[in-house]
């Protein structure tokens, strides 16, 4: 048996820029959120309801759910969603979209405050739109003083009236003309005592001033196209002995869902059966929620072409070797085969310990392919799957 073989030149060697096979990505740049597993009919659903609530499109409000057993890819599917919307069709979507890996916050309390805190005004770009729309509103006014030969002598604030006819939107812009830096936005977004009504309203005023159809004299103008709320890990509500938690959630979603007319998708997922979605949630909710998607387990056929589009995902030179290198088909086909239940979640981790082992086991790529004589003769498969065989 060879030696261990440094993972850099392992890696390099499978023309690959590392170990493709991770938990889940969380960096807008990581390729994986562009890798769609499986689930064809499930994806053109959810491609269906996110364009949907584009204002270029239709341009209204949708509530999707994603659900079904652990590790069957509902968590990918919202990264990639989002992915789609700011990275892969950017242009096309012209939108904002923010991912809440989860509500429990605040010491294992479920708070969508401390989500906005947390996961949007700290991790995402929540704090850079607002002053993107800031930007966007100052022109706004430019255009319209131009255009109506208002004098200098009217004020900003009196401009934004005219221009934004809601009252509550009107005052909300006008707060968010005045905050000139950063660190005013923050404190704009999060007052002291900051709390879920505040949360909740403070995130849909953003919403409808995100979206609105601003009017000018040339015609109407919109900072975006629509705005993307995606909620994970909402099995926690059926985890909690918390009823009034789990009853604020669920007002939280409904409020969200409400005060936001036009242009808006939410979309949340959980690891649940049919049969559990009752006790997550209220029948308020199940009635608002458009459409609820459902995450199976793979086929042999899907998981196998799932690998490949990882491995392609992570390529250093993507045409200079084919899809499955550095294994044959026929070995990725024998790993796959020992999965009992086929989920994205257990295909990635037995990949990672596969590819893992091979190197350690002193495979070179450049010498030989990860065959299935290379699973057998190296012991790979008995180090990954152990005596039973079978995962």
């Amino acid at each position: 048996m060879s030696g261990i073989i440094d993972p850099q030149q392992f890696y390099s060697a499978s023309n690959l820029t590392g170990n493709p096979f991770r938990s889940n990505p969380t960096q807008e740049s990581d390729p994986r959120m562009d890798v769609w597993v499986g689930y064809e009919r499930q994806q053109n659903q959810l491609v269906k309801f996110i364009t949907r609530s584009r204002a270029d499109q239709v341009g209204n409000v949708n509530f999707i759910m994603l659900y079904g057993g652990y590790g069957t890819g509902k968590s990918h599917a919202l990264l990639w969603a989002q992915h789609q919307i700011l990275v892969t069709k950017a242009e096309e979507f012209n939108s904002v979209a923010y991912f809440v890996p989860s509500l429990r916050k605040d010491k294992g309390k479920l708070t969508f405050a401390g989500a906005f805190v947390e996961d949007l005004v700290a991790k995402s770009s929540l704090v850079a739109d607002v002053q993107a729309y800031r930007t966007f509103l100052g022109m706004c006014i430019f255009r319209y003083r131009d255009q109506m030969k208002i004098p200098e002598s009217v004020k900003a604030e009196e401009v934004i009236e005219r221009i934004l006819p809601s009252v509550e939107l009107y005052n909300f812009a006008k707060d968010i003309y005045k905050a000139e830096t950063e660190a005013e936005v923050r404190s704009l977004l999060v007052p002291k005592g900051f709390n879920d009504y505040q949360a909740v309203v403070t995130f849909t005023r953003l919403v409808n001033l995100f979206v609105f159809d601003v009017n000018l004299p040339e015609g109407g103008r919109r900072f975006k196209q629509a705005v993307y709320l995606l909620i994970d890990e909402l099995d926690d509500l059926l985890r909690t002995p918390n009823v009034k938690e789990v009853r604020e959630v669920n007002d939280a979603l409904r409020h969200i869902y409400d005060s936001c007319p036009n242009s808006f998708c939410l979309v949340i997922a959980l690891s649940a059966e049919a049969a559990e979605l009752t006790a997550a949630f209220e029948k308020y909710i199940l009635d608002r929620i458009q459409k609820q998607i459902v995450f199976e387990l793979l086929d042999k056929d899907d998981a196998v072409r799932f690998v490949a589009e990882v491995l392609q995902a992570n390529r250093v030179d993507p045409a200079s070797s084919d899809k499955f290198f550095p294994f044959d088909e026929a070995a990725i086909e024998a790993i796959i085969s020992q999965l009992v239940e086929i989920t994205p979640r257990k295909v990635v981790n037995v990949m990672q310990q596969v590819i893992e082992e091979a190197r350690l086991a002193g495979v070179d790529p450049q010498k030989e392919r990860i065959s299935i004589e290379t699973l057998d003769d190296r012991e790979i498969m008995d180090e990954v799957f152990g005596e039973g065989g079978l995962m």
